[in-house]
């Protein structure tokens, strides 16, 4: 399963290509989702669940190379993760019978006073930055061997200040 995000840029992380989401402190972010088979066709996913988790960092350095392309330069685990609780970010489906639902990131996600959620003071710069990875976890029965699969599809967030 793939996931492109109209107007985002790409990042690699660990050679692996993401799609990048600037957000700037106090928005908030309504994204949605359509489920498609190779054809184009939507996908029934009645019966699939969707959740969300979250993991910030701290990158000590970002570029941007061109338009649709960031680089980020030594990326560390915080060592203090906020709660669930401190932030809003979910999903759910809209019509699944039709393969659509929203992934939803909300403002609150870059409140310093929400239980140490971090703030950034300086944009476009060398210094500190936090990067959030917002994963969609996907679960659903595998048609043709009948098996549960689940994936996490990886989404980052560069959280800047405005």
């Amino acid at each position: 399963m793939s996931l492109l995000l109209n107007g985002s840029k790409t990042m690699t992380i660990a050679g692996t290509e993401m799609q990048c989401l600037e957000i700037y402190t106090g928005e908030s972010y309504t994204l949605p989702l359509n489920f498609v088979d190779s054809t184009g066709n939507a996908v029934n996913c009645h019966s699939w669940t969707i959740s969300t988790s979250a993991k910030f960092y701290t990158v000590d350095n970002i570029t941007y190379p061109s338009n649709y392309s960031v680089n980020l330069g030594n990326l560390n685990l915080n060592n203090t993760q906020p709660a669930n609780s401190a932030y809003t970010i979910n999903a759910n489906w809209t019509n699944a019978n039709l393969g659509q639902g929203y992934l939803y990131v909300g403002n609150n996600i870059t409140n310093t006073s929400n239980a140490g959620i971090p703030q950034i003071t300086l944009a476009n710069s060398a210094a500190n930055s936090t990067l959030v990875i917002v994963s969609l976890n996907v679960g659903r029965t595998d048609a043709l061997s009948g098996q549960p699969d689940y994936n996490r599809e990886p989404l980052g967030f560069v959280v800047r200040y405005q």
